[in-house]
């Protein structure tokens, strides 16, 4: 029994976790997210690093102090999983597009507008910072706004935590995820630690 099995057994059956050796996640700026997901058994992670300022090292625990001020690179982490990793591409929007080609999943903490897009064009769900999902045939991420949400290193986290969760879900199918325009963030006032949103539409 692997480890991805014996972490999902009580939620996913054997055939479940295999199957999620089998699907790719695109994750844009948050080497975290990456990590907890080649941890839960996706099966390729293709990942858009960007430059690494101070705040990215203040909030992302995965980051060291030494890699302010570097691009971000996430090597292959263990047999049977593959981590493509690429740096962003300033004014190219058809290279970011192939970056992220062949993903059924994009989620992005950094350049979510460019990201939200390349989802649209390839047809497939969307996770921007905060905790929803844009489905390719739902409402769009451009089409709402939101305050942008108070981040901290623990906010941080256990924001990705749950994103990680919701794409399980996504590709899984076991239950559903939090659809556009219902939306949640790491509240520490709120019960449970979440606090429910709903995105407004741009006027």
């Amino acid at each position: 029994m692997g480890l991805e099995t014996f972490f999902w057994k009580k939620w996913l059956t054997a055939d479940k976790v295999e199957y999620l050796k089998k699907n790719k996640v695109g994750v844009v700026g948050s080497r975290l997210l990456a990590e907890l997901l080649w941890r839960s058994g996706v099966g390729c992670i293709r990942y858009v690093g960007d430059h690494i300022t101070a705040s990215d090292v203040s909030i992302d625990p995965v980051l060291n102090v030494e890699e302010a001020n570097s691009y971000d690179d996430m090597p292959p982490k263990k047999e049977g999983v593959e981590i493509t990793t690429y740096t962003f591409p300033e004014d190219d929007y058809l290279a970011f597009k192939r970056q992220l080609r062949g993903a059924d999943v994009i989620v992005a903490h950094k350049h979510m507008e460019l990201s939200s897009n390349v989802a649209e064009d390839l047809g497939v769900p969307f996770i921007p910072e905060i905790i929803t999902t844009f489905l390719p045939d739902g409402i769009k991420y451009c089409a709402v706004r939101y305050e942008k949400p108070v981040t901290n290193p623990v906010i941080y986290t256990l924001t990705c935590a749950v994103q990680a969760g919701e794409i399980i879900r996504i590709l899984t199918g076991y239950g559903l995820p939090v659809i556009a325009p219902t939306a949640y963030v790491v509240d520490f006032g709120s019960p449970g630690y979440l606090r429910q949103i709903r995105l407004k539409a741009v006027r």
